[in-house]
């Protein structure tokens, strides 16, 4: 099943039809509400959807009620304080909740950014200029992010945990299965050893990984370990590539770390195909093609 992201064609900013227009076109299977979505927008563009002859199958979690303004973020299921996680659980559980009318089985968690004293933007700077090899600033800078990152392993891992034993509930009630995308960064969690240790914990759960060829090259760019084994365990696949240390472009668009390349999720998975939305209709068209197993 090729699943269109809403990412591609915003429905907040332009309507619903240029992205059902072209998920019917392109030939996709079905919609993946994530980017330029919210709760308000998703029965209305399933709706929409079905006269069209594709469906919403897939939606990312939380989503916000509207559209949130300037200066404003969603609530974090990763957060310390336990008055952001119960927020971010509550829009969570909207989104479960308007999954099942419209027959969405599967939902992707985002635990939101992790906060450290190290801004993401110091290492990107760094590595454009390709200064990350040893002693050099973006080596020492990265060695510092990871440092403080591990040092809020314990504390991410129990909260990631406290929210997913409150969503694995309801999405069990939901019939959805929820699948965790890896953190390529140091400012997002799971870490590809966390998301392993989330999935023990909750085994036999409807709960799985997400193999995500962007994130993981950026993980194999920045030298952080990745492990092939989570193809094999994904739920879901996510295909975009990635340039340098930014993942998120539609396929064929970016560049793969030729390790990940190598390996994919199994056939039966649900593939999402996403991007930005200044990618052409012809761009999508052949993304989508070449996301086909076989």
């Amino acid at each position: 099943m090729i699943l269109l992201a809403s990412d591609l064609r915003p429905p907040r900013a332009g309507g619903e039809d240029p992205l059902l227009r072209l998920a019917a076109d392109a030939g996709a299977d079905g919609i993946h509400l994530g980017g330029g979505c919210d709760l308000e927008l998703v029965g209305r563009v399933a709706t929409s959807a079905i006269r069209v002859g594709v469906g919403v199958a897939s939606l990312a979690l939380p989503l916000p009620e509207r559209p949130l303004s300037a200066g404003r973020r969603l609530p974090r299921l990763s957060a310390h304080a336990r008055d952001e996680r119960e927020a971010a659980i509550a829009l969570a559980l909207e989104g479960l909740d308007a999954a099942a009318p419209v027959g969405a089985r599967l939902a992707l968690l985002d635990f939101g950014e992790v906060p450290l004293t190290v801004r993401p933007g110091e290492l990107a700077r760094a590595f454009a200029r390709g200064e990350m090899d040893e002693d050099e600033p973006g080596e020492r800078v990265l060695a510092a992010a990871v440092a403080e990152r591990r040092s809020l392993g314990d504390a991410l891992g129990d909260a990631c945990r406290w929210s997913l034993e409150r969503l694995l509930r309801a999405a069990e009630r939901a019939g959805v299965t929820l699948a965790l995308p890896i953190g390529a960064t140091p400012w997002q969690v799971p870490s590809p050893r966390e998301a392993g240790l989330l999935g023990d914990g909750f085994a036999g759960a409807p709960l799985g990984l997400v193999w995500d060829p962007g994130r993981l090259s950026v993980l194999a760019a920045l030298g952080l370990a990745i492990s092939d084994a989570l193809a094999h365990e994904a739920k879901a696949m996510v295909e975009n590539d990635a340039v340098g240390i930014e993942a998120g472009y539609l396929s064929g668009l970016g560049e793969r770390n030729a390790r990940v390349a190598a390996h994919a999720a199994p056939v039966s998975v649900p593939r999402i195909v996403t991007g930005g939305p200044g990618a052409t209709d012809d761009e999508v068209v052949a993304a989508i093609g070449a996301s086909r197993p076989g």
